[in-house]
């Protein structure tokens, strides 16, 4: 890691430009848009374009083979500027290419919405956002760039504002990652205050300081700032207990739904992870084991909730928590156990990105065939119907529950391998181990019970009786993306070597449990769904009281809404009120009301007569000898 000291320098030129050029195509688009009524119908392929660019820029960093930093001064002792390293050079290829392929794909979904033009500029926005975020060389600029990710979200969700849930979903999402930011924000703050001692001169904050100064900050501080930042990056990437907006996102398009789950927003909070992590590494022990438990925790949550939805979307939805569950905990045994786990959680991640756009993706291409249907319970034989379609909707199946030789068999099955591999040695990460274990489990259960549900048995409406395969504008993304999914893990080992590689050995029964498990679901899933052979109705009707939790997303949603927002946070504003208008008020008022009272008693002595103000002279000036007197100054 070396320190660039010219804005001119290729390098510097190019992360920029990665950043900035989807950013510059947000005014141009929607100006243009809104100017010429012809252009919408280009706006996409402009924005993809400039996307496809930012790509090809990334791929000039990485093949440049090197790392360094750029920052210039700007406010206090605050910088600006872009930091170039195998972990952000990584993240940026993955963010441009899945983004470029979704924005390909959106061309046939959004082309016949009529503010198409609007929802380019905004998806380019996004991306821009996304890169500027990877890329950034302190946590200022960090923030600023987390927070355009944080807007831009708010108005692709609720793109569709004139549908009430879309508009409502929004709003949740934009609140619920606002108490994240918070909690981020005192991170940052309380990271500040515990390197200015260290760092006496240039930013505390930059990237380069804190990953060179954080060994000597004391432990307790940085667990502090590192379980806030924890929850700024529980609330942008889904975790417990902030991963409650994640399911409603849904009512936005498909393709929003792709760039938020595969590319853009929910990676944003395991980057930050990964990218402070020796924050967490020189941590007291609590503040890994935070994060590791966190991830796990979620990852069985979101599983069990998946079981229950019957929206396609939603499903996919809880399987992203779920799968961020898993990077996080990965990144949380990289604090524990080793450090090398971290590249595991990055490479998962990167896998993770390509399988969701694909499964979004062909849930957007079922439908935009089922015109807008999203219950499963009203598709069915589509494979037959949407054979290309149907078949990487498959293969996306197949890589997410880590069916081997897809991708998803190399990262997310070594994550739990890991988890198994360090609790030998710290029993401490044991039950993380049986949670990550019975998450794979619940993980191929719900991803195979929607995939029988949609693609055998008879169609289940006229829509689904009708379906077919959309255009090839939109088929030859989900095409790549099936590919990658499918090979991306023989590329596994030249990753680890760019990004840091750990080898373990474990019992053979170890290594195959989870795909045994994985086995399991699948021919659990057949019984209930494929063949039905079992009756799933039946078996909700018996599990009672435990399916009407599941059911109810645990009620979370009624405690943060109904208690929390409408009893908790209304009797609040009762207090608040209160305290404002007889406290706060009551001092302002009652300084005005005392002036008043004393120009009314010094109206009473302006009299007009002479005698009366020679008489106040004389007994002001007895009173000040008096005085004097007292004080010996006389």
């Amino acid at each position: 890691m070396y320190q660039v000291e010219e804005f001119l320098n290729p390098g510097v030129l190019a992360a920029v430009l990665i950043f900035l050029i989807p950013i510059i195509l947000f005014p141009i688009i929607l100006l243009l848009g809104k100017k010429f009524e012809k252009f919408r119908r280009y706006s996409g392929i402009l924005a993809t374009s400039g996307i496809f660019i930012s790509f090809l820029l990334s791929y000039y960093l990485y093949s440049l083979n090197e790392s360094f930093y750029y920052q210039n001064g700007w406010f206090y002792n605050f910088t600006w500027g872009v930091f170039v390293d195998p972990l952000s050079i990584a993240m940026a290829m993955m963010v441009s290419g899945v983004s470029f392929l979704i924005h390909m794909f959106a061309i046939g979904y959004m082309g016949k919405d009529p503010n198409r033009h609007v929802y380019f500029a905004e998806t380019s926005l996004f991306t821009g956002g996304m890169l500027g975020l990877v890329l950034s060389s302190n946590m200022v600029m960090f923030f600023l760039f987390w927070e355009l990710v944080g807007l831009c979200s708010y108005l692709l969700i609720g793109f569709w504002w004139f549908k009430p849930n879309a508009a409502s979903a929004a709003k949740k999402a934009f609140i619920v990652t606002r108490v994240g930011d918070v909690l981020l924000i005192l991170g940052l703050a309380v990271l500040y205050w515990s390197l200015l001692p260290v760092i006496k001169t240039g930013d505390p904050l930059s990237i380069y300081n804190i990953l060179k100064y954080a060994n000597i900050v004391p432990k307790d501080q940085l667990a502090l700032a590192g379980a806030l930042v924890l929850g700024g990056a529980a609330g942008k990437s889904a975790q417990f207990p902030l991963h409650v907006w994640i399911p409603d996102a849904m009512e936005g398009p498909t393709t929003v739904s792709a760039l938020i789950h595969a590319a853009t927003m929910v990676t944003a909070g395991i980057y930050l992870v990964a990218r402070i992590y020796p924050v967490y590494l020189y941590a007291a022990p609590w503040a890994g084991y935070l994060v590791l438990y966190v991830g796990a925790f979620t990852a069985f949550l979101a599983g069990t909730m998946g079981l229950v939805m019957n929206d396609i979307k939603r499903i996919l939805a809880y399987s992203t928590i779920s799968q961020l569950g898993y990077m996080l905990s990965a990144l949380g045994l990289g604090i524990v156990a080793s450090q090398y786990t971290i590249s595991i959680s990055i490479y998962h991640l990167i896998v993770h990105a390509f399988l969701k756009a694909l499964l979004f993706l062909t849930a957007g291409a079922i439908l935009y065939s089922l015109l807008d249907i999203r219950d499963i319970r009203k598709m069915g034989g589509l494979w037959k119907r949407m054979p290309i379609t149907i078949t990487a909707m498959l293969i996306g199946a197949l890589t997410l529950v880590g069916f081997p030789p897809t991708a998803g068999y190399f990262s997310k099955d070594e994550i739990i391998s890991l988890s198994y591999y360090f609790s030998e040695q710290n029993p401490g990460i044991y039950y993380a181990w049986i949670l990550l274990l019975i998450g794979a489990f619940l993980t191929t259960l719900y991803t195979f019970r929607m995939f029988f549900i949609v693609a055998l048995g008879k169609p289940k409406s006229y829509a689904a009786e009708n379906a077919k395969d959309p255009p090839w504008v939109m088929l030859a993304p989900i095409v790549i993306l099936s590919i990658f999914s499918l090979i991306y893990g023989i590329f596994q080992e030249g990753f680890y070597k760019y990004i840091g590689n750990f080898e373990f050995t474990l019992p053979l029964y170890i290594e195959i449990l989870p795909f045994i498990l994985v086995l399991f679901g699948i021919y659990i899933a057949w019984l209930f769904y494929g063949s039905s052979r079992f009756s799933a109705q039946n078996f909700a009707r018996k599990s009672g009281f435990a399916y009407r939790i599941v059911k109810a997303k645990y009620y979370l949603d009624y405690l943060y809404t109904n208690i929390i927002a409408d009893r908790l946070i209304v009797y609040l504003s009762y207090v608040v009120a209160l305290f404002d208008r007889y406290i706060v008020d009551g001092f302002v008022n009652g300084i005005g009301k005392s002036f008043n009272y004393l120009a009314s008693i010094t109206r009473r002595l302006q009299t007009g007569i002479v005698q009366n103000y020679a008489t106040f002279v004389i007994i002001g000036l007895i009173v000040f000898l008096i005085l004097g007197k007292i004080m010996g100054v006389i």
